[in-house]
């Protein structure tokens, strides 16, 4: 599996912790807002922090962060230094 699935997955996986049907929920937003589904967590995660923080709110978008973040470092194995889904996605194009 590669990087993008994985951290396509992880955020998936982090809807499902927030709140159940949230990921349909998100998905949807995603697509009116953007054209684009959860990949467009890889492809422009910048565009994704921002769409998504427009629908949560700073916070709420953090603790989705956070719990995908938890699961990429260890699918990925990605340093202490990596805190974000930007950092995240940059680290595994290097």
């Amino acid at each position: 599996m590669g990087s993008k699935e994985i951290i396509v997955r992880a955020i998936k996986t982090a809807c499902k912790k927030a709140s159940p049907g949230f990921e349909q929920l998100l998905e949807i937003h995603l697509r009116n807002n953007t054209g684009r589904g959860f990949e467009l967590v890889y492809e422009d995660p910048k565009r994704f922090k921002e769409v998504v923080t427009k629908m949560l709110g700073e916070y709420s978008y953090r603790l989705l962060e956070l719990l995908a973040l938890q699961e990429i470092k260890k699918e990925l194995k990605l340093g202490e230094n990596v805190n974000t889904l930007e950092d995240a996605v940059n680290s595994t194009r290097e």
